[in-house]
């Protein structure tokens, strides 16, 4: 299941807004979906938007809005995180958080499911059935193991999620 809540975001190319806590401070920075933060620092907060310039420019916005207002506070983490989704409902732009992803890719992965068992049902996997004898065939030529029919599926619904997810991006 986690590795098809992965193909699913990865599919999406969400970029993230984050909030940072580093030594020096806290930080909004606008992430890629790939990108990995440095191990000076921490992620406090994340929320994810369908496009980059999105996130960059809630990113900017927030940093505009947290710096020019420092109030002193104990709770500096709690000013940022609001900072940001003021920013996004300025700019009107969509915030998702990790849970709002999962339970999208949950979804998507009970359809999957659901209609690869219809398929399976109805012997409508044929073509798929096919790919699985000639992967078999060609990992037995090169003297290679094949894997068994239940994992290589597994990654057969790990693509197909990729490109699912890839295709809900445009819309």
């Amino acid at each position: 299941m986690d590795a098809l809540i992965a193909a699913y975001r990865e599919g999406l190319a969400l970029a993230a807004v984050t909030v940072i806590e580093r030594a020096d401070g806290l930080r909004i920075r606008a992430m890629r979906y790939e990108e990995t933060l440095p191990s000076d620092e921490n992620l406090a907060a994340r929320w994810w938007c369908r496009r980059a310039a999105e996130a960059q420019c809630v990113a900017d916005s927030a940093a505009r809005t947290f710096h020019h207002s420092r109030r002193k506070s104990s709770d500096q983490s709690a000013l940022v995180c609001d900072a940001v989704v003021r920013a996004a409902q300025r700019l009107g732009v969509a915030l998702r958080t990790d849970a709002d992803l999962d339970r999208e890719a949950g979804r998507a992965i009970a359809r999957l499911d659901a209609e690869i068992a219809s398929q399976m049902r109805a012997g409508a996997l044929k073509s798929v059935n096919q790919s699985y004898r000639q992967y078999r065939l060609a990992a037995s030529s090169r003297g290679e193991r094949a894997l068994p029919y239940a994992k290589w599926m597994d990654g057969y619904k790990i693509k197909l999620m990729r490109e699912i997810a890839a295709n809900l991006r445009y819309r």
